[in-house]
């Protein structure tokens, strides 16, 4: 990246946007009340107080709320059971390395199987940076058990303070929140369209918004919402799918409107003025929609333009219009889950105890802070014990998210030991009173909270920088006047990183553009299988909803892995983008199949004619999907099936269920389903978008 692309990257990350004022607002305000407890009582270790805000604080409070009991309990049982296992290793040195081993190989291991990884982080962090306590801070054992205790408490103080400045100030439900981050989308690409088509002026833009920072941002931010929101609103559950499928288009609105701008802006657009205006009208119908807590009912018609062939010659907003027609597809497809049908949150993933990658994956972690402990210890260097820290934080499912991380976590520890730099040598020494600490100690925390306010593309620099700031600033309850722990702190992330990246790279490494085609291959594999069921399914006892939750992991999977590509040495924007592309067009048919598994399961016993009919149809879909399948998994080489044949092979099997069918107004319903799948099935494997590269080229 160029001086001049990272400098607007910055520009972009750090611009204002909805919310972002407010959010560092009440965390810098929750920081400086916790300071009151912290100097009036000489709480020690007030850094850990500070840092828990930054790992807990979200925008909507139920996940802020849950975020702190189960915080609260992670921590407690994590220090609990270090020190239990004090009790007995305490005096034997390979036992109380063989426990801090176990503790991180525990919490790495949960971090990924539970449902809440952070949970898992709860747990392992405290009980193995216990264990490692005596080699940091050689004290008795009274005040090693003193120190722990300190420590919960810390952590206690943090999360209640936080959490009774969030219930007091913050925004509150999750979904209103989704809806609100989808509406700043759709305006800014209607508006867009708008100008484009020379009616800027009807929809002026609020300000301090930007498209290209929506683009950049990506979909991390709404599936976070959608996922805080699926956990504490029943309305949100019935329509996961739906809201799943409307961001991933939403989002792929905002990058072909970026894309038609540059296209535009060395053309004329007079062409294709009557198409923009329709665009930016189905755009404003589904903010109306969404507006009046009405999507997906009302959001058939709102999101159907007309697609006008002669502006096929401009990709993006062709398109644009297929995306919008989707829109209305997933609206008028999608019906809520029978409550009879609903289960319970799970605490485990489904291949929790099956999947050999959990323990490959905590083995690589446990071992990276193994060798970083063993070498601070050896060459007599406690200061850079944050080497075994970074080792955890780190330690992602991917080559790609694991670079995010360590850039951020690096970035971050630099930004905020420089802002604690300056004010040890610089502003310190000319302030007087505790007015002055509080005035120096509040401007340095807004900067962390802007930053961790942002995208996820930069949030994590933001706790990092905090971090780095405080363990400056708060060394002692007095003037704080060395530098060395700012020193040390840099030195022990780099060592961190570079171990970790090490021995990720030789040990099993995973690199999060395979997985992306991979899981991606899995998503229409799966798509396959439940077509050829969908038409056939009765009171299956639970198989919609089971292939429901599996295809919707998967999706998710591959939304993940779209954002954490884009860090991996090789990979192009372009593949990430067609994964993206194909990803909303495999939404589109997975909701279409549920719609006519749920319309199986109420259907009277049909004709033998109509059933065989149908059953030809599913079996032709599932041979397109698979087909797709192999296709992807090979990185666009031929498949093994004959996708033209295949899709023919659809055609003469819907005229026959149509023949079939007749005039008989009973199983309309079910042949307007057949004819959206049709499309949909169409619109994907024609799709210039499958010719992705493979990951090993």
């Amino acid at each position: 990246m160029t001086a001049a692309a990272f400098v607007g990257f910055l520009r972009r990350e750090l611009a204002p946007t909805p919310g972002r004022g407010s959010a560092t607002f009440r965390l810098t305000l929750a920081c400086l009340i916790a300071t009151i407890p912290i100097l009036t009582h000489r709480i020690p270790h007030a850094l850990i107080v500070m840092i828990v805000m930054y790992l807990i604080t979200q925008e909507d409070t139920a996940a802020t709320l849950l975020g702190s009991i189960l915080a609260v309990a992670g921590v407690t049982l994590g220090l609990s059971a270090a020190l239990l296992a004090w009790m007995v290793a305490l005096d034997i040195a390979w036992l109380r390395i063989a426990c801090f081993i176990a503790f991180f190989f525990v919490g790495l291991f949960l971090k990924r199987v539970l449902v809440v990884g952070a949970l898992g982080s709860a747990i392992g962090v405290p009980a193995a940076l216990v264990m490692i306590l005596p080699d940091v801070a050689p004290l008795g054992p009274e005040s090693l058990v003193e120190f722990v205790l300190w420590i919960w408490l810390c952590v206690t103080l943090g999360l209640t303070v936080n959490l009774g400045v969030q219930l007091l100030l913050a925004p509150g439900d999750p979904l209103t929140l989704l809806q609100r981050e989808l509406d700043t989308r759709l305006r800014l690409v209607e508006d867009t369209v708008r100008g484009l088509g020379g009616l800027s002026d009807l929809t002026p833009s609020p300000p301090a918004m930007s498209l290209d920072s929506l683009a950049t941002a990506g979909m991390s931010r709404p599936l976070a919402l959608l996922k805080t929101a699926s956990l504490t609103n029943a309305r949100a559950r019935q329509r996961h799918e739906t809201l799943a499928a409307a961001i991933t288009l939403v989002d792929r609105l905002v990058t072909d409107a970026v894309a038609l701008r540059l296209l535009v802006s060395s053309t004329s657009s007079a062409p294709m003025r009557e198409s923009l205006i329709r665009v930016a009208d189905a755009c404003a119908g589904v903010r109306h929609a969404l507006a009046e807590h009405r999507w997906p009912e009302s959001a058939e018609t709102a999101a159907r333009p007309t697609v006008d062939p002669g502006v096929a010659a401009v990709p993006p907003l062709a398109d644009m219009e297929r995306t919008l027609e989707q829109l209305s597809v997933t609206a008028r497809v999608e019906s809520p889950r029978p409550a009879t049908k609903e289960t319970g949150p799970h605490l485990l993933l489904p291949d929790a105890t099956t999947n050999p990658e959990y323990v490959r994956f905590a083995v690589k972690g446990a071992l990276a802070a193994l060798i970083c402990y063993v070498l601070f210890i050896g060459f007599d260097y406690p200061g850079i014990y944050t080497s075994v820290i970074t080792c955890f934080v780190v330690s992602l499912s991917t080559i790609g998210s694991s670079n995010q991380k360590g850039l951020l976590r690096f970035g971050g520890a630099a930004v905020g030991g420089v802002m604690g730099l300056v004010a040890l040598v610089y502003v310190f020494p000319n302030v007087d009173g505790l007015g002055g600490f509080w005035l120096v100690f509040a401007a340095g925390t807004a900067v962390a909270a802007w930053i961790n306010f942002g995208s996820p593309r930069i949030s994590y620099g933001g706790y990092q920088t905090g971090l780095a700031f405080y363990k400056a600033t708060l060394q002692t309850l007095g003037p704080a006047v060395s530098a060395t722990v700012v020193r040390d702190r840099l030195i022990g992330v780099a060592f961190g990183l570079t171990v970790f990246g090490l021995v990720e790279h030789v040990l099993w490494p995973v690199r999060a553009a395979d997985r992306m085609h991979a899981r991606l291959a899995d998503v229409f594999r799966s798509l396959g299988a439940f077509a050829r069921v969908a038409s056939r399914l009765r009171d299956d006892g639970g198989g919609v909803d089971a292939r429901r939750h599996l295809i919707s992991q998967q999706v998710t999977d591959v939304q993940g892995f779209i954002e954490s590509s884009k860090f991996e040495p090789g990979a192009g924007a372009d593949d990430a983008q067609a994964v993206e592309r194909l990803t909303a067009d495999a939404q589109t048919i997975f909701l279409v199949l549920l719609a006519i598994a749920r319309d199986a399961e109420s259907a009277v016993l049909r004709p033998d004619a109509v059933q065989a009919a149908t059953i030809r149809v599913d079996e032709d879909v599932a041979a397109i999907l698979e087909g797709l399948a192999d296709r992807v998994r090979q990185g666009g080489a031929e498949a093994a099936v004959d996708l033209d044949g295949s899709r023919a092979a659809l055609e003469r099997s819907i005229a026959a269920q149509i023949a079939a069918v007749g005039e008989n107004a009973t199983y309309f319903g079910m042949l307007a389903l057949y004819h959206e799948l049709s499309i949909a099935v169409n619109q994907v494997a024609s799709n210039d978008t499958l010719s992705i590269r493979a990951a090993a080229t």
